[in-house]
């Protein structure tokens, strides 16, 4: 039987990490115990090749370890794979602990098991992607076994539930493929499910361009814990229960028939049944090549779909049937829509960028320009530049007039950290567990701070001290010229003892929201702890750790997830006032202070963006923009506020009434970070790798 080959180890990672994570090249040996063969044991397994597939395992410090290791000792003795796929969401908060007790469901057992993470692996996890490839394995790699190739891919977003494929991630998988060829059968692992009506992940139709040539069997999914079976342009998909709930599936890889054969287990029905039978050669030259052009209308006007295509959608909204082969874009705001055509449910899909333009729009394109990768941190405008961070690890500086590239440097892990400039200094954290030091003129690397963690954090600067905080549980005081750490501050021990928001300052003092419940003051000079204030009686889901703080007027606000905008006396951490929104909750965007208003997004299907005065919290209006907003904190300038939707649109509204004046969509992608604005400029990237200006008049 041929052994496991790993042929990627994921980027940013040296030979000793990924030896550190039992990882070698050309072979996997993931930190996982597992008891070698037995003499004779072989002889035990099906003379087909087989291997299981499970997910949503969701292990936590107690629950669910009995329930998953009931499954495994089953799936050993009734299916005896080569080996085993776990589908994500591994642990249910990616803590230490819960690693410890995965550990106790795997152990003794014959078969290698290969992880892919999920959105529980990473979004209250302080050590992330970092820990889970520590305990389980790279985040994303492939392997050959039995004539078959695996690609498993991390289909998550740092700090989130959404589902993404990284545009580096999915480069990394074009030429994997492109090296196994068209002929070969390949079985596709992501967490996020791929081509349901409901859309999870983002850019699916990136990953379904990349994968269309390919002989792919099945796409392996989970995180909808139900146990279904479609067809996605013609690929196969399942998705389980958890293995908790008592789903798992088996597949067979039958050379001898040329077939592959899958087999789910329920609690429903726990004796293996036969879902699906599929050739191992590859049919996908059949397909047909659909076309739609141009690619850019004006507001209104009707395009012309493909003869085969039966149904359509704009963007991620409802399926509808084409009644005649005219479409119309009537309703479509300026920017770029993504149609999507399907021959129904289980036939050929294919989608297209189709630009939109209305004349008399708010918004007007000054410049837009192609990134490496998405972006999901605060846009930074300075010495008429703009500075950003992306989520491929680039750091970018552009003029802000025209886009021109001024230069692009690159850090050794994901940016969800947003760059900010310390007496002279670009100061900007990554996933690498590096602070870097940049020279703001040329992007050179003028120092590098270790840290034990992912540095989700943004830096603020006063007394001399840039402090940042990260996912190690610590606060770091540096000395912006030289990297020199000046002080170190603590946060009490703890599983969710870690900082992802932007740090606040006032001059005198740092604020940080915490994901232990608290917010915390620190003095600037010495990191010492002046105050800390809960904020939150729930659990630690509450927390105000996503909006960071403000500070103005010696007043300091800080949002916390359960629906309560704080304000607090900046020096002595007084309550002042506490708000809470009558319609979408506080807690994921940050305030925004201009003069004596406030201005937040909310979180919620409204899509509302809230002002608040200052003085007393009492609210003076809200706009209701239909689009669910997350983690983009809006930002304001002559007299128009702009803020991003989950969906990829970016508003404008009117600061003094909150009128929605326009909005612009951008490409596919998620918007999760926040704009930059300058005078009238408005300054936007998401994760559809696009920057873009847009002006407003």
């Amino acid at each position: 039987m041929a052994r496991d080959e790993l042929t990627q180890k994921p980027p940013g990672l040296s030979r000793r990490e990924v030896l550190t994570a039992g990882l070698s090249l050309g072979v996997v040996g993931l930190p996982i115990r597992w008891r070698p063969r037995l003499p004779g044991r072989d002889s035990m397994r099906p003379a087909v090749p087989t291997f299981a597939y499970f997910s949503d395992t969701h292990v936590s410090l107690k629950r669910n370890v009995a329930e998953c290791r009931a499954l495994m000792e089953e799936i050993e003795g009734v299916v005896r794979p080569s080996l085993a796929i776990n589908g994500g969401d591994v642990v249910d908060y990616g803590w230490k602990g819960e690693y410890d007790s995965y550990d106790s469901v795997l152990s003794g057992l014959p078969f290698r098991t290969h992880h892919i993470p999920g959105n529980h692996d990473v979004r209250w996890a302080g050590l992330g992607l970092k820990i889970f490839s520590e305990r389980v394995g790279a985040p994303y790699r492939s392997f050959d076994w039995e004539g078959c190739h695996f690609a498993l891919l991390d289909s998550t977003v740092p700090l989130s539930h959404w589902g993404h494929f990284e545009s580096e991630m999915l480069r990394w998988l074009e030429d994997d493929l492109d090296r196994v060829g068209r002929r070969t059968p390949v079985f596709l692992a992501t967490h996020h499910w791929v081509g349901r009506d409901q859309v999870m992940a983002d850019n699916e139709s990136a990953l379904r361009k990349v994968i269309e040539p390919y002989n792919v069997k099945i796409v392996l999914t989970g995180h909808g814990h139900n146990d279904l079976l479609w067809r996605w342009d013609g690929f196969l998909c399942t998705m389980n229960k958890g293995l908790y709930q008592g789903s798992y599936q088996k597949v067979e890889v039958d050379q001898e028939s040329g077939e592959v054969r899958l087999y789910r287990r329920t609690v429903e029905k726990p004796q293996l049944r036969l879902l699906a039978a599929v050739n191992l050669a590859s049919d996908r030259e059949k397909r047909r090549v659909w076309h739609v052009s141009p690619s850019e209308y004006e507001a209104g006007a009707p395009l012309t779909a493909p003869p085969d295509a039966s149904e359509f959608r704009w963007n991620a909204g409802n399926w509808k049937p084409i009644e005649s082969r005219s479409l119309g874009t009537e309703g479509l705001s300026p920017g770029v829509h993504l149609l999507s055509l399907r021959a129904g449910q289980e036939g050929q899909a294919e989608s297209f960028p189709i630009r939109v333009n209305s004349k008399g729009a708010f918004f007007r394109i000054g410049w837009e320009r192609k990134l490496s990768g998405g972006v999901m941190s605060h846009l930074l405008i300075a010495e008429g530049s703009l500075f950003m961070s992306a989520m491929d690890g680039a750091v970018y500086r552009m003029r802000a007039s025209d886009g021109a590239l001024e230069w692009r440097a690159k850090t050794g892990g994901y940016c969800h950290s947003s760059p900010r400039i310390c007496a002279g200094t670009l100061v900007v954290g990554s996933a690498d567990g590096f602070v870097y030091g940049l020279d703001p003129k040329d992007g050179a690397v003028l120092w590098k701070h270790p840290t034990q963690g992912p540095m989700y954090g943004s830096a603020a600067f006063a007394r001399g001290v840039a402090a940042i905080g990260g996912g190690d549980g610590r606060i770091y005081g540096i000395e912006p010229k030289t990297g020199k750490e000046t002080w170190r501050f603590e946060l009490p021990p703890g599983d969710t003892a870690f900082v992802q928001s932007p740090a606040a300052a006032d001059g005198e003092r740092f604020y940080f929201g915490s994901w232990d419940k608290h917010l915390y003051a620190l003095d600037a000079l010495t990191g010492k702890q002046l105050w800390r204030r809960l904020c939150t009686q729930s659990t630690f889901a509450f927390s105000p750790a996503i909006g960071g703080p403000a500070v103005a007027q010696n007043r300091v606000l800080v949002p916390a997830n359960g629906n309560e905008l704080y304000c607090f006396d900046a020096a002595s951490g007084e309550p002042l006032w506490k708000a809470a929104s009558p319609g979408d909750k506080f807690g994921y965007s940050g305030p925004r202070i201009e003069g004596d208003r406030v201005f937040i997004g909310c979180l919620g299907d409204k899509g509302e963006v809230r002002c608040v005065s200052l003085e007393e919290g009492k609210e003076l209006w809200a706009a209701a923009t239909g689009q669910v907003i997350y983690d983009s904190t809006p930002a304001v300038s002559e007299g128009i506020v702009s803020v991003g939707s989950v969906s990829g649109a970016l508003w404008g509204i009117d600061a003094a009434s909150g009128a929605i004046v326009g909005s612009f969509q951008f490409p596919t992608g998620h918007f999760l970070s926040s704009p930059a604005m300058d005078g009238r400029a408005v300054y936007a990237a998401t994760y559809s790798d696009w920057v873009m200006r847009l002006d407003f008049s």
